[in-house]
């Protein structure tokens, strides 16, 4: 297995403890976010039916370890393998079976260490800790509202359901602040700040709008004309001086971003597939192009308005540093807070109460169509092997690329990325 596939597992897998967060400090009074009986850490876990499990790549019979003697139940187990295999926009690989089975009893026996290590600390989470989670997870998205939404609607899960898991996150990570006094200084960031700074500069962009004519990039030589027609005659219409490009993209363009009139918002030359870049940066504000051909159809495009690219200003960028220096941080101090759980402990894994729905041996499956985005988002407007419906088909040799798919191809049919 690629080593690009295996950190996809533990990617998946360290939701279950919830290391993919940042929280931090607060210091206002209010009211606790759970009831004082919940305080205890002690869990309640859904209820599987025979059909739940049966989906599941595998499952619990029994206990799958214990630590100290005490067991960690199936229904923790199963229960923490069904929230991540429901959030998975993709099956697990037959191949990859064995390994995310391997990683998913780590990350249970960690939680059970972990709830059974907090539950002895008497550490309050307010409504405020939770809307400066939220906050910093914006933060790291530039700010971004929409993109948020994306990234929610991305992991499976609303914003009630992430705030509850959000209270989880801030327990341990005052709990990690209180045990190793953690903190991030000035002259630590402008090193990040330095290090990291040509990730935040940002190039020329261009606010667009179009309208798709779709066509197989196999399709023979008639459809492809026939296509290229009517995108020509949309074009004409287009480029006449009363012409309402908004209403035009709403009555003929196939993508989905019709129903906005086409907006793509601004996106970088890198961000599209090179024949719709080279047009859209070509043009200046108003024009509108002759049809364009990407493996997508032909596209009509309109420039609303071009920006220049700037350089990265670290009081702009001081919150994404943040974020990253305290993720970082706690990542680190989290595998430390693990290491020393684990030590001098005795735990027994228990592999025989697991069973197997998929055969390790088996043909790799096909991924099914991913599901559409709702948001609007900014440069991840054009699709990448569209399918009947919109649909985008990944393939399971397609492994490599996937996390930089997740968040290129959230929106689904926004028609025309470079990957």
């Amino acid at each position: 297995m690629g080593s690009y596939s295996k950190k996809l597992i533990a990617l998946a897998m360290s939701a279950v403890v919830g290391i993919g967060l940042v929280a931090c400090d607060s210091n206002g009074e209010s009211e606790q976010v759970q009831e004082e009986e919940e305080t205890t850490q002690e869990r309640t876990f859904r209820e599987l039916t025979d059909e739940d499990l049966e989906s599941l790549p595998f499952f619990a019979t029994g206990p799958i370890a214990t630590v100290d003697g005490d067991e960690v139940t199936a229904e923790r187990f199963n229960d923490a393998v069904f929230e991540q295999v429901e959030r998975l926009p993709f099956p697990i690989q037959p191949s990859m079976v064995e390994e995310f089975r391997s990683q998913a009893v780590d990350a249970v026996i960690n939680q059970f260490l972990i709830d059974r290590r907090l539950a002895e600390e008497n550490i309050e989470v307010t409504d405020e800790d939770v809307d400066a989670l939220i906050e910093q997870f914006k933060a790291g998205m530039g700010g971004d509202d929409e993109m948020y939404k994306m990234q929610l609607e991305m992991m499976g899960i609303d914003e009630d359901d992430f705030r509850e898991q959000l209270v989880e996150h801030a327990r341990l990570e005052k709990f990690l602040e209180q045990e190793y006094d953690l903190g991030i200084d000035e002259e630590e960031l402008r090193q990040m700040f330095e290090q990291f700074k040509h990730q935040f500069e940002q190039g020329d962009q261009v606010h667009a709008r179009h309208i798709l004519v779709k066509v197989d990039q196999d399709a023979d030589d008639e459809a492809v004309a026939e296509a290229e027609a009517r995108a020509a005659s949309i074009a004409e219409q287009a480029q006449a001086d009363d012409a309402d490009f908004e209403e035009l993209a709403r009555e003929y363009s196939e993508g989905p971003t019709a129903d906005r009139g086409g907006d793509l918002g601004f996106f970088s030359r890198q961000d599209m597939v090179p024949a719709f870049s080279d047009a859209a940066f070509s043009m200046e504000a108003g024009d509108v192009s002759e049809p364009v051909r990407s493996p997508f159809g032909f596209h009509v495009i309109q420039v609303v308005d071009t920006k220049e690219g700037q350089e990265a200003d670290f009081d702009e960028v001081r919150p994404q540093l943040e974020l990253r220096a305290k993720e970082q941080q706690f990542r680190e101090h989290f595998q430390k807070f693990i290491d020393e759980l684990r030590d001098g402990i005795e735990i027994e894994e228990l592999a025989d109460n697991i069973e197997l729905n998929v055969d390790p041996q088996a043909a790799p499956q096909g991924m099914p169509p991913m599901p559409h985005g709702a948001g609007q988002g900014q440069q991840l407007q054009l699709q990448q092997g569209a399918g009947e419906g919109g649909e985008v088909q990944i393939d399971p040799e397609q492994l490599e690329a996937l996390q930089r798919e997740l968040q290129l191809q959230l929106e689904q049919g926004h028609e025309g990325h470079n990957h």
